[in-house]
């Protein structure tokens, strides 16, 4: 059996506990994020066939590809949202101001899209997390259940957190009871 996906606690999270038991000794085969170089290259052929030519340089492209963090979909949104920009503002070529423009643009439509991905009690786990500056895991966890009708155990929580701390919507500081999370801005 091949499993193959972006995260594999997207996979594991949902399974029986049996089953996740099972292939947690399987073979695992992990990918780094993109590096600056590679992220370059995805948006230099993007811009190849997708922009007129000379429409934007290369350092226009490096520029981007910073922004992104190496999550090539955000590199992607905002070459796209940055396009868009210069296209309502006529202009013939994409320029380090249209990029500024763009980028918090494109990093908050990424991250609406990742939230809509979200199941309804991760959206609920998200919510507290995003309404607070910072809480600690057990208030989390009680509010969680103040909030829902059929609460998941803190295990199943402590994962939606941690799927939500790769999607980059959260991230935690602090080791097991002083462990507290905050929304990312």
């Amino acid at each position: 059996m091949i499993l193959i996906a972006n995260r594999q606690e997207d996979v594991f999270s949902f399974l029986d506990e049996r089953l996740n038991s099972r292939l947690q000794s399987c073979a695992r085969i992990q990918f780094s994020q993109y590096s600056l170089s590679e992220l370059v290259a995805i948006l230099t052929d993007r811009a190849q066939w997708g922009l007129e030519p000379n429409s934007i340089g290369q350092s226009e492209l490096e520029m981007i590809a910073n922004q992104a963090a190496g999550d090539a979909r955000v590199t992607i949104g905002i070459l796209r949202n940055a396009t868009q920009r210069a296209v309502r503002e006529d202009r013939s070529e994409i320029t380090a101001e249209v990029i500024r423009k763009a980028v918090p643009d494109a990093k908050t439509e990424i991250q609406q899209q990742t939230t809509d991905k979200l199941t309804e009690h991760q959206q609920v786990v998200y919510d507290i997390i995003a309404s607070s500056e910072e809480i600690a895991g057990g208030e989390l966890y009680e509010r969680y259940c103040r909030e829902v009708s059929d609460p998941k155990t803190r295990r199943t929580v402590r994962n939606y957190v941690s799927k939500l701390e790769q999607y980059n919507l959260v991230t935690a500081e602090g080791k097991t009871k002083a462990r507290v999370y905050r929304p990312v801005a």
